[in-house]
């Protein structure tokens, strides 16, 4: 492939994946806030049991994935220059664009281990509780 065609890959690619992962952040802190709050968006109260299975069937899975396709994203366009048959200027703009994918790991997987143990310790004062 020459440079233009995939400089186009490049741009499509950080569009579709910038659309995933915020689509994703907006669900994980969602479920996340439901979860905190034990209400659902309507003010619904929801059970502890409902809330744990939120956590461990919902929020934990969507964060690891996320943080996966991050990674996958970042490690895509750090690759993608070995595609091309002359790189050029392409080799430096794959690498700045795989910043942001990266950063993006470090988000869901480090800081998400902070919103992890924040929901473990409202689940557990909600089990003492009830």
């Amino acid at each position: 492939m020459n440079s233009l065609q995939l400089s186009l890959v490049l741009v499509a690619s950080i569009w579709a994946a910038m659309n995933t992962l915020i689509a994703g952040y907006n669900a994980v802190n969602a479920t996340r806030d439901r979860i905190l709050t034990g209400r659902t968006d309507e003010g619904i109260p929801l059970t502890y049991e409902h809330r744990r299975i939120m956590y461990q069937n919902d929020w934990l899975p969507l964060k690891a994935g996320l943080a996966f396709v991050s990674l996958a994203f970042g490690a895509f366009l750090v690759f993608l220059p070995e595609l091309a048959t002359d790189s050029g200027i392409l080799r430096p703009l794959c690498y700045a664009a795989s910043l942001l994918p990266f950063g993006s790991f470090f988000g869901f997987f480090f800081l998400g281990l902070r919103d992890r143990r924040l929901i473990t310790e409202v689940l557990y004062a909600a089990r003492q509780e009830g």
